[in-house]
């Protein structure tokens, strides 16, 4: 039940953080495709995880 609150928990944090950073960067392109932006990806995938299984 905790890790499943702390899953979604870590979902709502990285969504919140990939709309602050898309919004934040000047250039659609190459800043997007960044280091930083896939490893909040990998984040999300791992508080979906998390909360669902």
């Amino acid at each position: 039940m905790i890790i499943r609150l702390l899953g979604w928990g870590l979902v709502l944090l990285v969504i919140v953080a990939i709309v602050g950073f898309i919004s934040n960067s000047k250039e659609f392109g190459t800043k997007i495709l960044s280091g930083k932006l896939g490893m909040y990806i990998i984040a999300l995938l791992v508080g979906l995880y998390l909360a669902l299984f």
